[in-house]
């Protein structure tokens, strides 16, 4: 079995605001996201964001722990560990350390004389001030023609469209969402509710599998 190719797809979604109200206000109310990440029925992991404000600074933690298993024997694991920080609307650091199957990837990006500037393994540059990361939570992602790739930061050119209201099931209990669909160097597709928050995410993995982040 080739397991590089076969979730390429999920490593993909990891490459992974506009004033502080504006960041804010993608923010849970109750300061995290706790998802349950599943391959089409089966539960592989969990991707889990924590949402801290500290006076004029938002912080974001970001933690994905995925492992596929087959007859009981891990084939593929994939493990980030992401922290952004946001103050006055824009972002101002990113680090972040990725472990792919054995493959390490790390990145580095922070605020410097008006840019941003990245150090990653995927690219070695400067960014203006105000690109989205694709860490996907924020919905202002939904307005960009370009995303900040956040394992390796490497830049992302996409297209981003509104399919319509649908209802997803969160905690059981059904909820309003927006749902779009992004297309280009990253393909997703997400849901967020009245408030701008992430209640959904799915993609189609490179074997054709369905991949869906299930908010708990």
């Amino acid at each position: 079995m080739n397991r590089k190719p076969l979730f390429a797809a999920f490593a993909a979604s990891m490459f992974l605001l506009s004033g502080v109200n504006a960041a804010s206000a993608a923010a849970p109310s109750g300061g995290e996201l706790d998802f349950t990440v599943l391959r089409g029925d089966d539960e592989i992991g969990t991707h889990r964001l924590v949402f801290t404000q500290d006076g004029d600074e938002l912080k974001v933690k970001i933690d994905t722990n995925v492992a596929v298993k087959m007859l009981g024997i891990a084939v593929y694991r994939f493990e980030h560990d992401g922290s952004e920080i946001w103050r006055d609307g824009h972002l101002v650091s990113l680090e972040s350390k990725t472990n792919d199957d054995g493959t390490p990837h790390r990145l580095e990006v922070k605020e410097e004389n008006g840019k941003l500037v990245v150090d990653g393994d995927g690219r070695q540059g400067t960014e203006q001030i105000g690109v989205i990361p694709a860490s996907l939570w924020n919905d202002n992602l939904v307005k960009q023609t370009a995303l900040l790739n956040t394992l390796d930061g490497s830049s992302m050119p996409v297209t981003v469209g509104k399919l319509g209201t649908e209802t997803v099931e969160v905690n059981g209990k059904p909820v309003a969402a927006t749902h779009y669909s992004v297309t280009g160097k990253l393909n997703r597709e997400l849901w967020y509710d009245e408030n701008g928050v992430l209640v959904q995410v799915r993609f189609a993995g490179a074997d054709g599998s369905e991949i869906t982040y299930v908010l708990r």
